[in-house]
Order: C-alpha cells, then sequence, then structure tokens
C-alpha cells in the first residue's frame, strides 16, 4: 500500500476529538484542507511542526484553507497541548492509526504516524502529497504554500 497521490480520493478515516467522532470529509470546506499528521505531543520536531502553521494561520485562513493535525495520542493530551501552543486548528486523535494506515504513513512498531501533509481540495481530491514530511526542510513548507497558490 503507499501514500495517496495526487488525484487520489482523499481517504475518509473517523478520527476522535474532545466532542466525539467525526469522518475526515466532514472537515473540507469551501476550499482546501491541510492535514498534518504528527509523531507526538509535545515533542520538539512536531511542536515546530505544527507552530509553523499556527504561526502562518492567518495567511492560511486568508488562502482559503482549513487545518488539522492528526496523532496517535488521546484527546485529554491533545487538548493539553492545544491549549499550551494556542493552536487555532483542530487536534484528533487517531489512536488506532486507521487514519495514519489510510495514508499509510504509520509507523506500528512505535504506535506512531510518522509526519506528513497532505491537501485535498473541497471535492475531496488529493492535491499534494509529502509522507515524509521534515519541520525543517524549507522544500516541504514551501510546498505546501506553492500548493495553495502562493
Amino acid at each position: 500500500m503507499s501514500a495517496p497521490t495526487v488525484g487520489d480520493p482523499l481517504p475518509n478515516p473517523t478520527l476522535h476529538s474532545p466532542d466525539g467522532p467525526i469522518a475526515l470529509h466532514d472537515l473540507l470546506g469551501d476550499g482546501p484542507l491541510l492535514i498534518l499528521f504528527y509523531r507526538e505531543d509535545a515533542t520538539p520536531a512536531c511542536t515546530t511542526q505544527l507552530c509553523a502553521f499556527r504561526d502562518e494561520f492567518e495567511l492560511l485562513t486568508e488562502l482559503g484553507a482549513s487545518v488539522v493535525a492528526i496523532s496517535a495520542d488521546d484527546t485529554q493530551s491533545q487538548q493539553r497541548f492545544r491549549e499550551a501552543q494556542k493552536f487555532p486548528f483542530p487536534l484528533l486523535s487517531d489512536p488506532h492509526l486507521t487514519a495514519a494506515q489510510a495514508f499509510n504513513v504509520a509507523d506500528p512498531p512505535t504506535h506512531r504516524s510518522h509526519r506528513a501533509a497532505f491537501i485535498s481540495d473541497p471535492n475531496a481530491i488529493i492535491t499534494l502529497t509529502i509522507p515524509f514530511y521534515q519541520p525543517t526542510n524549507l522544500n516541504h513548507y514551501q510546498s505546501i504554500y506553492q500548493s495553495l497558490g502562493i
């Protein structure tokens, strides 16, 4: 199984939010959806990964994009992480790696996902895939914004 590629349909796994289960497609809006997989709450690389999008959230919304971040952490841990870092986007729990497996970014031995980034258009079609996203790789970061129209 490989990661979805550009033009593929967006997988629709069910994730967990503080308010209960939510399907990924329920997060689609009028603009693109940036889906970020991260390994673990409050770790240095993952904090760097998500803070970069927190810090540019105004630009992302100006571009019409929505953002969601997904990890295997439980919703309580994610809520603490979200509040501590003031993330303006939801963190969703994937405790059984269902979403990570659907995107082929699961790392079963660690019960985590790889850091990854995907963009879907409003019609649930993948427009960008970065299955091994590295927060310090400027090309990865720039690819996301180029895909969003900058």
